[in-house]
């Protein structure tokens, strides 16, 4: 019985998370610049309360730019380990 040598890991393939990563922040940050630009006339535009949320709804942007970069990551890492 003869065995099989593993094969070697391609060239780059350790960096597939990292690709995953910013693709992922950069598809999370232009959602959340959308989002961003769409809602905060609205919110200016009201009152009391709900213009208050405005202050925080820049806060969509940096949580979805890092939520995408995790999430492509991983699936990245998951879909190249899965080969």
């Amino acid at each position: 019985m003869t065995q099989v040598p593993p094969t070697p890991p391609r060239p780059g393939s350790g960096l597939g998370w990292l690709w995953g990563a910013l693709g992922g922040g950069a598809i999370g940050f232009t959602l959340a610049s959308i989002i961003y630009l769409l809602i905060t006339p609205m919110l200016e535009a009201s009152t009391g309360l709900v213009r208050e949320l405005q202050g925080l709804s820049w806060n969509l942007v940096p949580a979805l730019t890092v939520l995408g970069a995790v999430l492509g990551g991983i699936l990245i890492g998951a879909r190249r380990r899965r080969r």
